[in-house]
């Protein structure tokens, strides 16, 4: 039986929200990609004899390069106090539960419990949990009614529909 192609690489099967919404992300990314590499290209263009460069950064006056170096260390300043309040949380998480195991494994439901639960006779449930393919059939409630089996279970005895 051939596997069915991923949406992926069919993405003309995908929803046309959700290709819009992937372009504008995409298109947001090679943005920010291209802006990250504009001091680089900058520094290739002035080395090629561009010369914007020059008037931007090297004709400048003082007082401006004051405001520049004010805004330098403002920005560093609120990166570093950032990044501080985050180490700091981390640290705080990191004391409040590295003694705590709280991944534990539920406890093992047992046939008699399901039985229970169900509202159903506890060999009919072990019968029901032998089974590998069914259609479990409920209420507007939620509550089980009966079950169907595939032709292909037909070593399993009728089961009666409990109420």
């Amino acid at each position: 039986m051939p596997m069915k192609q991923l949406i992926f690489e069919k993405p003309h099967l995908a929803p046309l929200p959700s290709r819009i919404g992937w372009a504008f992300f995409t298109a947001a990314f090679w943005i920010i990609w291209v802006y990250l590499w504009m001091p680089l290209i900058t520094l290739l263009m002035w080395a090629l004899g561009f010369r914007y460069y020059d008037t931007h950064f090297l004709h400048n006056s003082p007082t401006e390069l004051m405001d520049l170096r004010n805004i330098f260390v403002l920005y560093l300043s609120i990166i570093v106090t950032l990044g501080a309040s985050l180490l700091a949380w981390a640290r705080t998480e990191y004391l409040r539960f590295r003694n705590v195991n709280r991944r534990t494994r539920p406890t093992a439901v047992t046939t008699d419990e399901l039985a229970e639960f169900a509202k159903i006779k506890p060999d009919t449930m072990a019968t029901l949990s032998r089974v590998r393919h069914m259609t479990a059939h409920h209420d507007e409630h939620g509550k089980f009614l009966y079950a169907t089996f595939d032709k292909a279970e037909h070593l399993l005895p009728e089961l009666p529909k409990d109420k």
